[in-house]
């Protein structure tokens, strides 16, 4: 496939990403049982606890987790302390401590993240500041994402004779999905783009590829007829 008609590597990363915390979630976070149920509840929990907090980017979603553990080791913890307070007087004050001690992380990663949001939204409210920010964030992704390809080899390994790659069957991509997650991310560049039918030549943003164009343009599914009514500022 083309490369020009691939999906961006920045609207596949929130899927990666949200995908590794609910993972390392579920290793941290121990359920009241091994039962199928129960290990639903306990997942379902960390969704619900971390979607409340409303990370938007990465950085939040880090924040977002270290609260959610922590929380959880110090409610732990605590029960340990309970179950020993009349048996073993020491490690019931040693559980009570380090109870103590997570709780502390707990709220300093929560105060942390609504800092890091505020400092978000407020950027967010100078368009030139977010187009910068997000500018800043597209390259970063993609130079990363590049960087990849060149890390692979084991330091002082003794070179190895290239050997012709095999072509890879990618999956084709699906324009509709692709704009509803651009829209999510860019709601206004979405919108505008909506509106005027393709991309503003004096666009101060990175524009997407073609099909995603398209697709934002002709587009009818709810999400993306939402963006009709969506207030953009015109193309200075």
């Amino acid at each position: 496939m083309d490369i020009r008609q691939r999906p961006d590597l920045s609207l596949q990363l929130p899927k990666s990403m949200y995908y590794q915390l609910i993972h390392t979630l579920r290793a941290a976070l121990a359920p009241v049982s091994d039962a199928p149920e129960d290990l639903a509840r306990r997942d379902h929990a960390a969704i619900a606890q971390v979607a409340s907090l409303l990370p938007a980017n990465a950085d939040e979603v880090t924040l977002a987790a270290q609260y959610v553990t922590a929380s959880a080791r110090a409610i732990d913890l605590t029960r340990l302390a309970n179950e020993y307070r009349t048996t073993d007087h020491s490690f019931t004050l040693k559980c009570d401590a380090q109870a103590a001690g997570m709780m502390r992380e707990a709220r300093g990663a929560r105060s942390l993240l609504l800092r890091v949001q505020a400092t978000r939204e407020k950027r967010e409210a100078d368009p030139a500041a977010a187009d910068r920010a997000a500018w800043t964030e597209h390259c970063a992704i993609g130079l990363m994402a590049e960087a990849l390809g060149h890390t692979q080899s084991t330091p002082n390994a003794a070179p190895q004779p290239a050997a012709d790659p095999e072509p890879a069957e990618e999956p084709e991509p699906d324009p509709i999905a692709a704009a509803e997650e651009y829209a999510v991310l860019y709601p206004e560049r979405a919108a505008l783009i909506r509106r005027l039918g393709c991309v503003p030549e004096n666009a101060s943003f990175a524009p997407p590829e073609d099909y995603l164009v398209l697709a934002l343009v002709t587009g009818r599914t709810p999400a993306l007829l939402a963006l009709d009514h969506e207030t953009v500022e015109a193309p200075a």
